[in-house]
C-alpha cells in the first residue's frame, strides 16, 4: 500500500510538471505568434500609411512624397492613423497603448537627396530626347564661343582705311533702343500670356535661394574691356550638364516653359523660366531667360562675325568712318561693332526661338540672317528664314542655363510642386507643405496581449 502512494504521488507531480511545461510552451508559443502577427499589423499598417502619398505629385511628377502633417495635425495625425490601423489589423484581442512615429525622412533633408534620388530613378522612363547627348551632339562638343584668352589676344592693330559701304549704319545705336524697349517684350509673340500669380517665396522649400548669379551685358557697346569679359562668360555648361542629366532630363519633361506646355493648369506658366531665375512672376522669369539667352547668342555669333573676313572688312571701313577724328581708336570700334551687329543677329535668334524655331549655336556665312540696315529688318529677315532642325530651340537653351543652376533648381522645382498640388486647397488644414513631406519613417509601438506588453520598432520607405 505505501509503494501504491509513492507511486501516485510521483505520477501526480510528474504530470503537473508536464502539465506545467505544456503551458508555459504553448504560452510562449501563443506570445511569440502574438508577437509575429503584432509585427505583420505593423508592417501591414505603415504600408497602408505610406499609400496615402499625394496622387496628384505621383501623376505629374512622378514621385512619392507622404504628408508628415495631413489634415494640419502634425506628427500627432500620423500616429494617430497608424494607431486606429493598428487597433483594426490586430482586432479586439490586442489594445494597443502606444504609437510614436520615429526618424521621418524628410524630403528636404540632406539637400534634398531624397527627392534628387527619385528624380534619378524617374529619369529613365521618361522621354530623354533633350538630355545631355542632344546637347553635345548639337554643338559639336563645344561649349565655349570665345575662351578669355581668345578674347584677350583679339588683334588691335588698325586696318588699312576703306570707305564704307552704303546703307552701312552703326548698329549700337540699334542696341541701344533695344535695351530701352526690351527686347524680351520686343520679341514676345502677340499670343503669350503670362500667370497674373504672384508667388510669396517665404513659404515655399527653397525660401528663396539665391544660387548662381545670372550674367549680364552692356548693350551700349561701348567698353572693349566689358566685351571681353562679357563674350567669354558663356562657356563650361556641358560639364555641368553632364553631372546633372537626370535632373535636366527631369525639368524638360516635368515643368511647362513658354514654347511646351506639358502640364495643364499650372499656377505659373514659365516654370522653367522659374527654375532659373526664381523671380516672384512669370514676366519677370521670361524676360530674365530670354536676356541669358540673349548672351549666350551675342557670344556664339561674335565668335563666328570675327572669323567672317567680308563682315570684319564692312566693319572696319564703318568703323574708320566713325573714328576719323581719333584713328587710334579704329580697332576697338571694330570689334565694338562686330559685338553690336552680332547683338542684332541674337535678336532675329531670339524672334525665331519664342515662336518654336530652330537656331543654330553655331553660325556660318549661309545661316546669318541680319545685315547693317538696321533694325527694321531684324524681324522680317527672321520671319523669312527657315527652321533650322540641326539648332537648338528655345527649351534647349533654358536646360543649357539650368545645367550650372541644378542645385539650386531642385529646390525650385519643389516650390513649383507645392504651388501647383495646393493650386484647388481651401483651407489650411488641407494645405501640404512640402517641409513636411517625408519619403520614410519609423514607428516605435507597445500593445499588450492578455496581459503581456509587446514592444516593436520598424522602418518603412518608397
Amino acid at each position: 500500500m505505501g509503494n501504491r502512494g509513492f507511486i501516485t504521488v510521483f505520477l501526480t507531480l510528474m504530470i503537473s510538471v508536464i502539465l506545467i511545461l505544456v503551458v508555459t510552451v504553448y504560452t510562449l508559443a501563443d506570445l511569440s505568434c502574438a508577437k509575429g502577427r503584432t509585427a505583420a499589423a505593423v508592417r501591414s499598417s505603415m504600408s497602408g500609411v505610406r499609400a496615402e502619398y499625394s496622387r496628384y505629385l505621383f501623376d505629374h511628377y512622378h514621385v512619392l512624397f507622404l504628408n508628415q502633417n495631413p489634415h494640419g495635425e502634425g506628427v500627432g495625425g500620423l500616429e494617430e492613423e497608424m494607431e486606429n490601423r493598428l487597433a483594426d489589423n490586430l482586432g479586439d484581442e490586442y489594445t494597443v497603448k502606444d504609437v510614436a512615429v520615429t526618424g521621418a525622412t524628410g524630403v528636404l533633408d540632406n539637400n534634398a537627396s531624397e527627392f534628387r534620388k527619385q528624380v534619378a530613378a524617374a529619369a529613365p522612363y521618361l522621354l530623354a530626347d533633350k538630355g545631355v547627348d542632344y546637347l553635345r551632339e548639337k554643338v559639336n562638343g563645344k561649349d565655349d564661343p570665345i575662351s578669355e584668352e581668345q578674347a584677350e589676344s583679339l588683334d588691335m592693330t588698325k586696318d588699312e582705311k576703306t570707305e564704307k559701304q552704303d546703307g552701312d549704319e552703326d548698329p549700337r545705336k540699334y542696341t541701344k533702343a533695344c535695351k530701352k524697349v526690351g527686347v524680351a517684350y520686343y520679341v514676345l509673340p502677340e499670343d503669350v500670356t503670362f500667370s497674373t500669380e504672384t508667388i510669396d517665396p517665404s513659404v515655399l522649400p527653397s525660401q528663396g535661394k539665391k544660387g548662381i548669379g545670372l550674367m549680364t551685358m552692356d548693350t551700349s557697346f561701348s567698353s572693349m574691356s566689358k566685351l571681353k569679359r562679357e563674350v567669354s562668360q558663356t562657356g563650361g555648361w556641358l560639364n555641368g550638364a553632364s553631372q546633372e542629366a537626370s535632373g535636366l532630363v527631369y525639368a524638360a519633361n516635368c515643368f511647362n516653359c513658354l514654347t511646351d506646355e506639358v502640364q495643364e493648369g499650372t499656377v505659373l506658366k514659365m516654370e522653367m523660366e522659374y527654375l532659373i531665375a526664381g523671380c516672384n512672376t512669370d514676366a519677370e522669369n521670361y524676360k530674365k531667360c530670354v536676356d541669358q539667352i540673349m548672351i549666350i547668342r551675342t557670344a556664339c555669333n561674335f565668335a563666328y562675325i570675327i572669323t567672317d573676313a567680308s563682315k570684319m572688312a564692312r566693319l572696319s571701313a564703318l568703323a574708320w568712318s566713325i573714328c576719323w577724328y581719333f584713328p587710334p581708336a579704329q580697332p576697338a570700334v571694330k570689334y565694338l561693332l562686330a559685338a553690336a551687329w552680332s547683338y542684332m543677329e541674337s535678336v532675329a535668334d531670339l524672334y525665331r526661338l519664342v515662336r518654336g524655331k530652330k537656331v543654330p549655336y553655331w553660325k556660318s556665312q549661309t545661316t546669318w540672317i541680319t545685315d547693317l540696315g538696321g533694325m527694321s529688318g531684324v524681324t522680317s529677315a527672321a520671319e523669312e528664314s527657315e527652321d533650322d532642325e540641326s539648332g537648338l530651340d528655345y527649351e534647349d537653351y533654358l536646360l543649357i542655363l539650368l545645367a550650372p543652376r541644378m542645385n539650386t533648381a531642385y529646390y525650385r522645382m519643389l516650390d513649383i510642386m507645392q504651388l501647383n498640388v495646393n493650386r484647388e486647397v481651401r483651407s489650411d488644414a488641407e494645405y501640404f507643405n512640402l517641409r513636411d513631406a517625408i519619403t520614410a519613417f519609423g514607428v516605435w509601438v507597445e500593445v499588450e496581449y492578455e496581459g503581456h506588453d509587446i514592444q516593436m520598432a520598424e522602418e518603412l520607405g518608397y
